[in-house]
């Protein structure tokens, strides 16, 4: 009987890591000449680039969307409650499913919105799956194979610095890996980076024993190097945000209600630093000022590209901002059901792109602009609820402690899940704030490795919320 369990995870562990593989680095497989995979991704490819059959793999995926979502909430009363993420969610794919139908316009953006979702519910719906089957009931495995998984991806695309086409900042090489951006690769990696810290700092506390969590936490924070050179020659400045974000969350809500209960680390050290936040903000904006006082005039191309953004000659972020007034434009004039897939690119180049300006590139990058100018302000909302409630409701969970009957070990798995969906959500942050910089949900990569964060970080055993609730 165990080896059948055994037998069936490592199962499920190789189709979880295949799966990911896939997602990943799907276009870097399509590419390759040679191999089954590549040649059976660009078959696919080309069935969903047709126009005939593209709205068929849509209706597919809103059914596997329809089924994760049913059998994820069909023991849970609270779907219908205001603060249910995923109802938010359902509502949003909803708009953009009836607004496809209604204006079928063939949209690779659509499939990729929609793809993601299934495959973040899907994730969750594991996840769930397993704590339903474990034996503590709190803490799954699920979860931290899948961060795991990702770490291991991802450190292996850090090694490659990118080969055929060139991107320079200055003269120097921008990295952008086994993808064909380097924006998509710097939020990658900056996500890599934040999972790895975090990581880290988790298996100190999961593994019991003394050799095997150093020894992990090291090869964590050796993968979050790797990855945090690939970040620094990506020379992407909103994945530079977005790390500074991501490992700001996981600072505030994770490392302060973080008990390391198998390291010796004093408490009342922690609770120093949570009474002096407001100095320690003041002497890190301090330091922050320094230091672009220092580094306004130096010659390190990081520190001019990080430091180029307050550069009124640079043509980069005035190009960004123009971009932006257009995509406001666009949305003030069809608020309601958008301009439709594919239509709000040709519009601002045919009547919002300024006159001194002749790049339109700069448009994409802004994926909740244009989110907001396609499928309009009611979904632009629904899917902003959606993260808001998503974020909130791991806040929230940390606030209210144990129930005082748990056995300590008990006590120590609920705040080890705890943690683990913290790191989970502190890489989507990052991936949060690069959409909004450089793009990418609608890019498979990006898009699919946010969905499958944000919604482990949502994964939880509703059965000891509910009894927790009750004490």
């Amino acid at each position: 009987m165990m080896k059948r369990e055994l037998f069936l995870k490592i199962l499920k562990a190789g189709g979880v890591a295949f799966l990911l593989y896939l997602l990943l680095f799907a276009d870097h497989l399509r590419g390759s000449p040679a191999g089954v995979i590549g040649s059976a991704l660009r078959e696919l490819t080309a069935i969903l680039l047709d126009p005939g059959t593209q709205w068929m793999a849509l209706l597919c995926l809103g059914i596997y969307f329809t089924a994760f979502l049913f059998f994820r909430w069909r023991a849970s009363p609270s779907f219908w409650r205001a603060a249910n993420p995923d109802l938010w969610l359902a509502f949003g794919l909803g708009i953009m499913a009836v607004l496809y139908a209604v204006h079928y316009v063939p949209s690779t953006p659509a499939l990729t919105l929609l793809g993601g979702a299934v495959v973040g519910q899907g994730m969750a719906f594991g996840a769930d799956w397993e704590l339903h089957n474990s034996k503590s009931k709190i803490l799954s495995w699920f979860g931290l194979l899948i961060v795991s998984f990702l770490i291991v991806c991802l450190t292996w695309a850090s090694l490659h610095t990118g080969a055929g086409r060139t991107y320079e900042y200055r003269g120097q090489p921008r990295w952008f890996g086994v993808w064909d951006n380097p924006n998509i690769f710097g939020l990658l990696m900056a996500t890599g980076v934040v999972l790895a810290l975090g990581t880290a700092a988790t298996s100190l506390n999961l593994l019991s024993g003394i050799n095997g969590k150093w020894i992990c936490a090291l090869l964590c924070f050796l993968a979050a190097i790797h990855m945090g050179r690939g970040l620094l020659h990506s020379y992407s400045r909103g994945a530079w945000v977005g790390t500074v974000c991501g490992l700001a969350y996981l600072a505030v809500y994770g490392f302060g209600g973080f008990d390391l209960h198998q390291v010796t680390v004093r408490q009342a050290w922690i609770s120093r630093f949570k009474k002096c936040r407001l100095p320690f903000s003041v002497v890190l904006l301090s330091m922050l000022i320094l230091a672009f006082w220092h580094f306004r005039g130096t010659d390190w191309h990081p520190a001019q590209r990080a430091f180029s953004s307050v550069n009124t000659a640079d043509f980069s972020w005035r190009n960004r901002i123009a971009a932006w007034e257009g995509a406001l434009q666009i949305t003030a004039e069809h608020p309601f059901l958008g301009t439709g897939w594919g239509q709000p690119e040709p519009l601002y180049e045919h009547y919002y792109l300024p006159p001194e300006l002749t790049e339109r590139g700069a448009f994409e990058l802004n994926d909740y602009l244009m989110l907001g100018a396609t499928l309009g302000i009611p979904a632009l909302f629904c899917f902003l609820m959606y993260i808001w409630l998503s974020l909130k409701g791991n806040v929230e969970s940390r606030k209210h402690p144990p129930p005082p009957r748990l056995r300590r070990a008990e006590k120590a798995e609920i705040q080890d899940a705890d943690w683990l969906r913290t790191v989970c959500h502190a890489g989507a942050i990052v991936l949060l704030i690069g959409f909004w910089f450089d793009g990418g949900l609608f890019k498979l990569p990006t898009a699919a490795t946010f969905w499958i964060l944000l919604e482990l970080g949502n994964a939880r055993n509703h059965e000891t919320t509910e009894a927790s609730k009750h004490e």
